[in-house]
């Protein structure tokens, strides 16, 4: 009798993501993912002899260019609508449209190389931390002095990052099930630029109608294979 292999994280998120997703909306989804998926962080951490270096006022890798799933955009479009002032909110649209201006002409790799502060960072600190995207979710660090190392040559791309390795695979494995689950459901999954579609989804409320009807969500904002 052959011994059943253990399911790979990827697949049990993929599981009860999809599973979820035959009842739930893609949002509502999302927040459970987001408890689960910490949830998972935090237990790996805590079982690896190695620490992360990560800490609020640390935000190196805040100036990487940020990327994001459609329906983690929306999450962080309605915390910001329903968290920050009308101030914040205007500093955050300037900010973005500023990052959109700044790489109109750049290709996916020449973006990739060059520093933009996140539009959502104040204060050295992520104003939507309770949503933000997966990438910046799976972002760690065991020795910032790489991520320093990057902010301070963006477009040397051979610079390191020292991450848990245990921590990388199961953080991974985790957003790729949930990212697969969604596809599979029929929602746009592609992996927007962050400045472009946060613009567009805070301006156009049709995104949000697009997408929760399978559509492309985002018309202008760019994505990974444009």
């Amino acid at each position: 009798m052959f011994k059943r292999e253990k399911p790979s994280l990827a697949s049990q998120e993929f599981q009860t993501s999809y599973t979820e997703l035959m009842s739930l909306s893609p949002h509502e989804v999302l927040r459970h993912f987001h408890l689960r998926h910490d949830q998972l962080i935090e237990k790996v951490s805590a079982e690896s002899s190695q620490s992360k270096a990560c800490a609020k006022g640390c935000a190196y890798c805040c100036h990487f260019k940020v990327v994001a799933d459609a329906v983690e955009i929306f999450s962080m479009v309605d915390y910001v609508k329903t968290t920050l002032s009308a101030e914040q909110i205007e500093q955050i649209m300037q900010s973005a449209k500023q990052n959109v201006q700044e790489a109109k002409h750049l290709t996916h790799e020449q973006h990739a190389t060059i520093n933009q502060k996140c539009p959502l960072l104040m204060d050295s600190a992520c104003v939507v931390y309770p949503v933000r995207s997966i990438k910046c979710r799976n972002f760690h660090a065991t020795d910032n002095s790489g991520c320093q190392a990057s902010y301070e040559n963006p477009d040397d791309l051979s610079i390191l990052n020292d991450s848990i390795p245990q921590l990388y695979v199961a953080a991974t494995g985790s957003g790729d099930g949930f990212m697969a689950a969604l596809h599979t459901a029929g929602y746009d999954d592609r992996l927007y630029d962050f400045n472009a579609a946060f613009i567009e989804a805070m301006e156009d409320p049709a995104c949000q109608r697009r997408y929760d009807a399978g559509k492309r969500a985002f018309v202008t904002a760019r994505y990974d294979n444009d």
